[in-house]
């Protein structure tokens, strides 16, 4: 099931500003979960599913939360915080929700119970627009490559460090790909994102590229992955209303 893709619409006309406003401006909310309100973790870095404009944080995920905490009856409350303390604060009760373009795994599975996925994605490379030299994951070997923390592209690109894929390389983390992406040429080689986020980036900066990171074989490197809003195990109404929106 993939949600409107009026809201992916959406989201790219409003990115002019994204490079340089996301990486500066962080918008936080300090409200405690209540039962008037749906408390929602997200990390407002990646765009087109959690971006900020006008000082707001909108995107993807966002249009679905807010049409959500609408069927409950209740206003939405969405706080910025580092992705990887999403799955962790949904856990342990200090929200209600995550909806930050996650990737539905089997690890996280252990920890969180994930809504019916709403799109798919597949792992990108993003270079220098005059870089020639890289092609496949093995030519990533000796490069700094940046990621977004706690990612499911920091997790690949560590394990394929650590495999021999890419021999040499080093994993450097980020809060956000845009953060990542803005240090290309100068304190990277290389960042490795999610498709449509990496398109974004590209297209609002003429200096990069980006392609499907694949093996020399042409294969993928990655299965495709799919996102879901995920919720803590066992609220199955939550979950119901969410999957209903969908």
């Amino acid at each position: 099931v993939v949600f409107s893709p009026l809201l992916f619409i959406f989201a790219a006309k409003t990115l002019s500003p994204y490079i340089s406003a996301v990486s500066t401006l962080a918008i936080a909310s300090c409200g405690e979960k209540n039962d008037n309100q749906l408390l929602v973790y997200t990390e407002a870095g990646f765009a087109p599913y959690e971006f900020v404009y006008k000082n707001e944080i909108v995107g993807v995920d966002i249009e679905i939360m807010k049409a959500v905490a609408d069927k409950i009856g209740v206003e939405l409350d969405v706080q910025d915080t580092n992705f990887d303390a999403i799955i962790g604060g949904v856990q342990t009760g200090k929200v209600n929700a995550g909806a930050a373009g996650i990737t539905i795994t089997a690890e996280r599975l252990e920890s969180v119970d994930f809504s019916q996925p709403y799109t798919q994605t597949e792992q990108y490379v993003i270079l220098p627009a005059d870089n020639t030299s890289v092609k496949f994951v093995e030519d990533l070997a000796g490069k700094n490559i940046g990621v977004q923390q706690g990612t499911t592209s920091d997790l690949m690109v560590e394990e394929l460090i650590a495999n021999g894929k890419m021999t040499g390389a080093i994993l450097t983390p980020y809060n956000t790909p845009a953060l990542a992406a803005a240090g290309i040429g100068t304190k990277i080689d290389a960042v490795v994102t999610d498709k449509l986020t990496a398109e974004i980036i590209i297209n609002n900066n003429a200096g990069l590229q980006a392609f499907p990171l694949t093996n020399s074989d042409g294969s993928p490197v990655a299965e495709i992955e799919k996102y879901g809003i995920c919720v803590a195990k066992g609220n199955d109404e939550l979950l119901a209303i969410i999957n209903e929106v969908l």
